[in-house]
């Protein structure tokens, strides 16, 4: 859709020229833009990148697909020049420019594959067409489409590493000498802390672009039983506990130059501590509360990625060797095999999973269960990990008595509501990992 403007603004002079060459793949291109309708235009610096074909198809999860087939607006086979990272919102419509400052095309996404997001650039070439084009009104599908894209919506010493099958945490219970029920330790509401926008670490700028609840991210998903399969992680845990799980909200942070994502609950705060690592904060997430999320970004190096494209399986399975023997150090931890996983999705990315947990150490009050996520991309790799710690005779003896509670009634006790807050931050731990590890391998190439 092109726009006349009648009253242009003094000074301002018209983009009359645009490289029509397609940039490579990794090179540097800008988005001017007013960021959530600022009255600043500011930049976003993304990278150009990998897809082939490079057509919209290839980007749109089956629900989309179905709808624009119908609509064609736009239509899913547009060529388009495809960007590794997200357009913040305010910037759809945005002059896409190269390093020499050409204009190389028009900025669009917000398109929402649960928690990734995709942005892409309409190639310049297309401007002569919709200069020379002879319609004059906007197409009627418009307004039914344009509900897909959502961009300017508001909204260690030597060990033996046992793979051992998962038995729940009050299974073990059963079988071992257990204190009385008591309180619930730690259990308190969490207000709503304001996140930061921006967050720094390393080499990386993660830059917060939307909240969404569970059901949004299962709804605006290409595979939303991916989603839904930390709800079966969360009662192969803790039992056939009933939350209200599609009501649980996330904010997504992402870099766009490396095209990572991090997903946290809503309401903390992502942070960079004194000594380097990368938090999120809350009054019940800390490094020294029951509940704890850490992420670990790096750059690959050019070993590191030719072993990558040799044999994935092998590095990401070393990656999480490498964090039991960490996890070890410090105790004695086992890995569930049964949650082991590798997910390839095309174009040098892959997502390995792990669960650990300490409940056979004997020297121990309080047990821990370790969840951990580690995502690759072409450049980079991330790692995601849920802390819980609150796993003392207390705590499972409650998780006992309580099999099968459901924290959506009414009538619960105190207890159990206490034991039903306790929960909803122990799915939310678990659920931000996933996330974060599922929005890392949207690109099915």
């Amino acid at each position: 859709m092109l726009l006349e403007v009648a009253r242009p603004v003094s000074g301002w002079q018209p983009i009359k020229q645009f490289k029509s060459n397609k940039p490579k793949y990794r090179a540097s291109v800008t988005a001017l833009g007013f960021h959530h309708g600022a009255l600043a235009m500011s930049t976003r610096e993304l990278l150009k990148g990998y897809a082939k074909p490079e057509i919209l198809k290839q980007f749109l999860p089956p629900y989309a697909v179905k709808m624009l087939s119908k609509t064609k607006s736009p239509h899913i086979e547009l060529p388009i020049y495809y960007l590794d990272g997200s357009l913040l919102p305010g910037f759809s419509g945005a002059p896409i420019f190269d390093s020499e400052g050409a204009l190389i095309g028009i900025g669009n996404g917000g398109l929402e594959n649960g928690a990734a997001n995709v942005s892409w650039v309409i190639p310049a070439s297309h401007l002569d067409s919709l200069i020379a084009s002879e319609y004059k009104t906007i197409p009627a599908a418009l307004r039914e489409s344009s509900s897909l894209f959502t961009l300017d919506k508001v909204s260690s010493t030597a060990k033996t590493h046992h793979n051992i099958g998962w038995q729940a945490p009050w299974q073990w219970l059963i079988n071992s000498a257990v204190a009385t029920t008591k309180s619930v330790e730690n259990t308190t509401f969490v207000p709503f802390i304001s996140p930061p926008s921006r967050v720094n670490y390393q080499n990386f700028q993660f830059v917060k672009i939307k909240t969404r609840s569970l059901n949004q991210f299962s709804h605006s998903s290409g595979n939303p039983e991916e989603i839904v399969q930390v709800v079966k992680l969360f009662r192969s845990i803790f039992g056939d506990i009933e939350l209200d799980f599609a009501a649980q909200a996330f904010d997504v942070y992402s870099d766009a130059y490396y095209g990572l994502n991090i997903v946290i609950p809503s309401g903390t705060q992502l942070y960079t501590d004194d000594d380097g690592y990368l938090l999120a904060k809350s009054e019940q997430l800390c490094q020294l509360c029951f509940f704890e999320l850490q992420y670990h970004a790096r750059d690959l190096n050019t070993k590191q990625r030719q072993y990558i494209e040799k044999d994935a399986m092998t590095f990401l399975f070393r990656k999480l060797d490498e964090h039991w023997n960490e996890l070890n150090e410090e105790g004695v931890y086992e890995e569930y095999k049964d949650f082991r996983q590798l997910l390839e999705f095309g174009g040098r990315r892959y997502v390995a999973n792990g669960l650990f947990a300490n409940f056979n150490e004997p020297m121990t009050l309080r047990h821990e269960v370790n969840y951990v996520s580690i995502a690759t991309n072409r450049e980079s790799w991330l790692q995601a990990q849920a802390i819980n710690s609150q796993f003392n005779d207390d705590y499972m003896s409650q998780l006992l008595k309580n099999p099968k509670l459901n924290c959506k009634k009414i009538s619960l006790s105190s207890e159990q509501v206490s034991l039903c807050l306790s929960l909803e931050t122990a799915f939310s731990l678990l659920a931000s990992v996933h996330l974060t590890g599922f929005s890392n391998r949207f690109n099915s190439l």
